[in-house]
């Protein structure tokens, strides 16, 4: 209706314009009036409020930048964001670095191509130094973000979402005592030094050892990569004859150690670890892997999605941490777990 009253209008106005133009004192010809075809009118004012509709509710453009493209943990998010996407009808890109040795640098490239693109939010990995920064920057061009799967507290992110790392650390350090009997000499294996939910992991694991006979070794670091992880864990194994327990906190160093346990028949041996990748799993019921805890990707992907649409829709958010929670895996309840 709009757009008819002002063709209608407009159509006037140059009439009136037309008339005041003109230097005759004749009787001028009565002004003829083009009225937009009603249909066509109505078409563009259906395609406008169809428009306004898709911004107000959903159809906005996010960006995730993953750590690590292509592994089966972070398959799992991606799966997680893809359902929300179909949900409510958001569209969110998926780009990251798919080189684990390299992710901790590669990582900062792709934040910066994200926050170029300018999307309506940002969700990232966001437990490295080099994020920090790069958050604010965010901040300053008006992209919301949002930590997942590691949190950066002290910056403008708007919320975090995935596990508490201190709860998660806590609990391997439990598991521990349970499975060494509270006495054991433990190595660590690690996917970066640098990572502050890791660190903070491993301050939790320390924690919970306390006032148990329990003395840790040495702490290596692996890039989150298997390869790195498993000649780490046979460096170990020769380096530290008296080690009877490892904790691996990324995906893979737990496996990695697992695989050498079972190479060289170190049966005694404790592993502890995290996350459920199909080849934990099954290195569980072998009995070969103690237990893991277990995060939950896909939820925080799904959920990640749902905070930066409600995000966007009102500018706010109730919480500031959304912890999705763990569970502690072992061979008595590995087939079970997720029921």
């Amino acid at each position: 209706m709009k757009k008819k009253l002002w063709a209608v209008l407009l159509t006037g106005a140059m009439a009136a314009a037309a008339l005041a133009g003109c230097g005759s004192a004749s009787e001028p010809a009565p002004a003829e009036t083009t009225e937009t075809p009603a249909a066509e009118v109505e078409e563009e004012t259906a395609a406008e409020e169809g428009e306004a509709a898709e911004a107000s509710n959903g159809g906005y453009d996010f960006v995730f930048v993953c750590p690590i493209v292509g592994m089966e943990y972070w398959n799992l998010c991606s799966d997680g964001i893809e359902k929300a996407d179909e949900e409510l009808g958001t569209h969110t890109q998926i780009i990251g670095p798919t080189d684990s040795s390299t992710f901790t640098t590669e990582i900062a490239n792709y934040m910066e191509s994200a926050i170029a693109t300018q999307p309506d939010a940002i969700m990232a990995y966001s437990g490295l130094e080099v994020m920090a920064p790069l958050i604010e920057k965010a901040k300053e061009q008006g992209i919301p973000f949002i930590s997942i799967d590691s949190d950066a507290p002290d910056t403008s992110r708007i919320a975090y979402i995935g596990t508490d790392p201190y709860n998660a650390g806590y609990k391997t350090g439990e598991a521990m005592v349970e499975f060494t009997g509270g006495t054991a000499k433990v190595a660590i294996l690690c996917s970066s030094l640098s990572s502050e939910k890791e660190m903070k992991e491993v301050d939790a694991f320390k924690d919970a050892l306390e006032g148990h006979d329990i003395e840790i070794l040495t702490m290596e670091e692996t890039d989150a990569d298997l390869a790195t992880a498993v000649v780490k864990m046979e460096a170990l194994v020769s380096t530290y004859p008296e080690m009877t327990a490892v904790l691996g906190t990324s995906a893979y160093d737990v496996q990695a150690a697992a695989k050498i346990k079972k190479e060289r028949g170190l049966d005694d041996l404790v592993l502890i670890g995290y996350d459920d990748l199909d080849e934990t799993l099954n290195y569980i019921r072998d009995g070969i892997i103690n237990g893991v805890v277990v995060q939950d990707p896909y939820n925080m992907g799904y959920q990640g999605v749902y905070l930066m649409n409600e995000y966007v829709e009102k500018g706010s958010l109730e919480e500031e941490t959304y912890d999705t929670g763990t569970i502690l895996v072992t061979k008595e309840n590995v087939d079970n777990y997720r029921n």
